[in-house]
């Protein structure tokens, strides 16, 4: 009871800390949307690095060559659990890509648009080109965009296929993609599994609530994150194509963690 007191306590203080600098950049910096985005973008990944410590996540990282990170990437991942975005967010801050639906969860929504979030309406296709016209216009601005591609969060026994729309962004702008695998290793040293999976994952029809209470039990998470080697969108005759070989390399990588 003790240990989850304290991790509630900590997480609490740099959640607020957190929503206290992004209302204060939101409310006073007189700047440039962009200007005002970097800067969400980097108080995102500053509170998700002391949200994880207080809940010690180890990291493991594995990058698929030392000079990855000299340009902007249009980034996709397979998709478990809320901590995916503290976890990725840590290593490369990026506009994440997600629903309308999020943005008006309560708490979440909040603290996506608060983060720099993009949301796009997945039942609305007739909104599809202004969406896509806007998240080319993120690159070309410099910003990595990040999108979960499987379009849900899962259990981690499984990796969904991909709904390939959005791939259009990176194949109009010829902008490569970085196929990242995310794999949860260990729950309390034990190894990531069909028993303890629920534990960390946020899937189905799960309640925000009761599950972020159940995660405060936690001492111990290990993940592992690799970032593969980019696919540039020129060689690539759609962006259908483009999608299968994004999903099929993280595809890989998952089953060969």
């Amino acid at each position: 009871m003790l240990h989850i007191s304290q991790n509630l306590l900590k997480t609490q203080y740099y959640v607020s800390r957190y929503i206290a600098c992004g209302l204060r950049q939101r409310l006073f910096d007189n700047q440039s949307p962009v200007d005002l985005r970097r800067k969400a973008l980097e108080n995102t990944a500053r509170h998700s690095r002391s949200i994880l410590d207080a809940l010690n996540v180890k990291i493991h990282t594995k990058l698929c060559r030392e000079d990855l990170f000299d340009r902007p990437y249009f980034m996709v991942c397979n998709h478990m659990s809320y901590l995916d975005i503290l976890i990725l967010s840590t290593v490369r801050p990026a506009v994440f890509v997600t629903s309308v639906e999020m943005e008006k969860t309560f708490f979440l929504g909040d603290m996506a648009k608060m983060g720099g979030s993009f949301f796009v309406d997945r039942i609305n296709r007739r909104k599809m080109k202004n969406e896509v016209t806007a998240l080319k216009n993120l690159l070309t601005e410099g910003f990595d965009v990040f999108l979960f591609p499987e379009g849900t969060s899962t259990n981690g026994m499984e990796i969904l296929p991909f709904k390939k729309s959005l791939f259009r962004v990176p194949k109009e702008t010829d902008f490569p993609i970085l196929p990242i695998c995310l794999k949860y290793k260990s729950i309390n040293s034990e190894p990531f599994s069909n028993e303890n999976c629920d534990k960390v994952c946020w899937h189905g029809d799960m309640s925000f609530a009761s599950h972020f209470l159940q995660m405060m039990k936690i001492k111990e998470i290990v993940v592992e994150l690799e970032y593969l080697e980019p696919l540039e969108s020129t060689h690539f005759s759609t962006h259908g194509e483009l999608a299968l070989a994004a999903e099929a390399a993280i595809r890989r990588a998952y089953q060969n963690f």
